[in-house]
Parts: C-alpha cells; structure tokens; sequence
C-alpha cells in the first residue's frame, strides 16, 4: 500500500525540486573557500551537540538570519570547517542528507545511488531529481564528483574514530556527520542546516511538523488510546527489526500510539524474534518492506505463526516501502501521513 506525499510535504519541498542546479579524530582545519555568490546566512543554533563559532576577523554581516562569514563549524570528527560564504554547490553521500537539504530548499548537485533513490524511494516518487548527478552506487566516481567543483561535501561516518576522507578532501572541504543524524532528524537538519546556511528554515520545518503531529494526535486519541500499534522492518529471512521512534510513540510530542508491551525502547534499531512479536501481539502493524524484497513478505504471510497475530487475523497489517525504517526528515514525514491516514480510514 503505498500513498502519495502530503500536501504539507509537498509545500515544503517544492522549491528544492525546481533548483537545478584522511583524517584523524585529532581536531583539524580546513576551509571552504566558496566561489558562489554571497548569499543568506545562518542563525546561530543553539541546538545539537555539534558547536559552531562564529568568526569576527574579516567577517561579513549576514541578513536576516544574523550570522557572521566566515564561521567555523567542528564537525562529529572533531574537524574544524572555516565556512567563508554560504556553500551552494553541495554533494552528499548519504541519502538522509539529501532528504535533509531539500527540506532546507537546497537541491544536492550530486550523490551516490541517484538514480536508485529516485526511481524506488516513494517520498520522492513524485519529485524532479533529474539535476542530481549520481556518483555510483557504493564507490564514489571522484572523477565526476571534481568536474561539478562543489563547494562543500557532506560525508557520514559509520565508525567516527575510522574516517577516511583522504581523496574527498582534495576536491573540495568535507563535513563528517556521525551515528546520531540516522535516528534524529531534529538533530540532523540543525546541523546541516549550520553548514549549509539555513537555521532559520530549520526551525519552520520542525516547527511544520511538530504541529503535525500535534494535530494527528488529536486525531488518533480517540479510536486508538486503547490500541497497540506497531512499526517493524523486514531486513531479510527472519530478521525483524524495531525501534522506538519518539515521532510515533511520545505522548506529548508524537503520535502518542501505544506500543505493545515489550517493544524496544531504545531508540536505533533492535533485531526481535518471532516469539518476540507473538508476546507483543499488536493490533495493528505496519511493516517497513525494502524494494525487491516483496518475496519475503509473501513468505512470512504463509507462517503459521506469524498467521497467529491479532493484526495479522484482522486484516490490520500494512505494508511502506523502505522509507518507512529511515528515520530522515523526509521519510519521517511520509511514515507519519501512512500511518495516520490509515489509521483513520480504519477506525
């Protein structure tokens, strides 16, 4: 089952889709050294772990966001960016990162696995990517990646003591992002919204989507106080995954679904057994299906004891592509919108 963008996220991304455009954990500098045109500036946040300081030697007034060029940004390695102008011409590697900078109305003029993302991942189902270049699918073509000179490169690291960001730097300054961007989208757009120049448009989108879910809390609080619901991933053949997702689950700033008793409350991604999801036995499951993997679900519903769920009985299991495990700004929204919109048309 699969359902198109939300208005609201439509709203907040369209103007994106219209742009067409080694080291150590030992701090280090260096610098971006943007040749783009001055342009708006950054508020300084507040918010994060990652801290950035504003420079005042030969610093330009910003406009209305109130930031002095050129800041320094101390990235997840402890790596010192002098940021000179805002960087327009962004690369990524990192699919987040590039959900991120759209709802920042920054287009990425490149990343690996383009072409994938835009032909399966259903946020962007609907959108124009034609201006991202794709870099290839695992390696990065750095060939291609200098000939488009991009300003800046956002890289995520999956062990920040073991970064290597050796040959990247040589085309232009890398930003590393470490474990906490994958399961905060908060977190994630403050930060890259200090590197990119856009806190201010930072806040509106949390802002946007905090109201959302105000607002579908309201919604589901009646047919559902007294229900449990569940979001799980189908990683491969008996791999069931969960995490407590404070979007869904917080009472107070989420959904305020309840999960079933026994459901993980860490908050990254827990693989559970299928006795597991017996104990916990929901009544309503979605089910987070990654594209080519669709065999597997059919597998599962052929399981006598996966046939034995209360959700399962009642017809309540429902089905996201893979955008419904990323916990990015993007597929968050999305997620939400599935989940709220069936949800109510079965109440």
């Amino acid at each position: 089952m699969k359902k198109q963008l939300s208005l609201f996220l439509m709203t907040a991304i369209i103007s994106a889709s219209l742009l067409g455009c080694g080291s150590s954990k030992e701090t280090s500098e260096v610098s971006v050294n943007s040749s783009a045109a001055e342009s708006v500036a950054a508020e300084t946040s507040q918010t994060g772990n990652t801290a950035t300081e504003g420079s005042t030697a030969g610093a330009t007034a910003a406009d209305a966001n109130n930031i002095k060029y050129p800041y320094k940004y101390v990235d997840a390695a402890n790596r010192k960016i002098t940021i000179g102008k805002q960087p327009v011409k962004v690369s990524i590697s990192y699919l987040p990162h590039w959900e991120t900078l759209m709802m920042l109305d920054v287009m990425p003029i490149a990343t690996t696995q383009a072409k994938h993302y835009a032909q399966t991942w259903d946020p962007f189902k609907s959108m124009d990517l034609s201006s991202v270049v794709d870099l290839g699918n695992n390696e990065v073509n750095l060939e291609l990646l200098a000939d488009l000179e991009p300003d800046i490169i956002l890289e995520q690291s999956y062990d920040i003591n073991k970064i290597d960001v050796g040959n990247l730097e040589k085309i232009a300054p890398v930003v590393v992002f470490g474990e906490k961007v994958k399961m905060d989208w908060r977190y994630s757009i403050r930060e890259i919204a200090k590197v990119v120049g856009k806190n201010k448009r930072a806040e509106e989108v949390i802002s946007e989507i905090d109201k959302k879910l105000a607002d579908s809390r309201v919604k589901l609080k009646e047919g559902y106080s007294d229900k449990k619901v569940m979001l799980m991933s189908l990683m491969g053949k008996d791999r069931y995954f969960c995490a407590y997702r404070p979007d869904l689950y917080d009472q107070e700033k989420g959904l305020g679904l309840n999960a079933p008793k026994g459901f993980p409350t860490e908050e990254t991604y827990i693989q559970v057994s299928m006795e597991a999801l017996v104990e916990m036995n929901p009544d309503y499951l979605f089910v987070n299906v990654f594209d080519g993997d669709e065999a597997l679900l059919e597998e599962l519903s052929q399981n006598s004891v996966w046939k034995s769920l209360k959700a399962v009985k009642d017809g309540h299991v429902f089905t996201l592509d893979g955008s419904g495990h990323a916990c990015s700004v993007t597929s968050t929204v999305h997620t939400v919108d599935f989940i709220v919109e069936t949800l109510l048309a079965n109440k």
